[in-house]
């Protein structure tokens, strides 16, 4: 089908791949796993189409561990060719969205709305896990743009964070062995 699309004139495609956590995938119902997404995007750069992957970070209940395996599943689809651009945007809550819906079932509790709601539709969040994702969110896009330019795809994904964060608990071969 990708090469039926590239015949036909399509040259890009961009891509909700959202959280690259299996976890919080599930948690977000999006009935994709990091390796379908990853054998997918090679199909579309196989038949010469470019790949771009809107990301996000700081979903309810993502965890520093969360955020720092995210970056190496992206890394390595980088590395292996299957996106070729990128952009993480922060997370938020919408008061029709299924978190701002159902905040319960995602472990967080919403902040009052103001009294005049009208065109309101950001809700604000109290997420239990506690994560700085405004300071993660720094490591990540500095990473997206090295990415971007074929930087830094062998270098330890912990190198883009200034604190300290855990080593990633992916496989360092993760993608490309769901490629095989």
């Amino acid at each position: 089908m990708c090469a039926e699309l590239a015949d036909s004139g399509c040259i890009a495609v961009s891509g909700g791949l959202e959280v690259a956590s299996d976890r919080l995938l599930k948690l977000m119902q999006k009935g994709v796993s990091v390796e379908q997404v990853a054998k997918v995007t090679h199909a579309f750069t196989d038949a010469g189409i470019l790949v771009h992957a809107y990301l996000m970070y700081g979903f309810p209940t993502q965890t520093v561990q969360d955020t720092v395996d995210a970056l190496e599943y992206v890394r390595q689809l980088f590395a292996a060719g299957c996106i070729q651009s990128g952009f993480f945007h922060r997370f938020a809550c919408t008061v029709h969205s299924p978190v701002g819906l159902h905040p319960e079932q995602y472990g967080v509790r919403l902040k009052p709305l103001p009294p005049i709601s009208f065109a309101k539709n950001d809700v604000g969040f109290i997420d239990p896990s506690g994560v700085d994702h405004d300071a993660l969110g720094i490591a990540l896009n500095k990473a997206l743009y090295n990415y971007m330019h074929g930087l830094g795809l062998d270098e330890d994904v912990r190198s883009w964070f200034s604190g300290r964060v855990p080593r990633s608990q992916v496989p360092r071969h993760f993608i490309e062995r769901a490629l095989g």
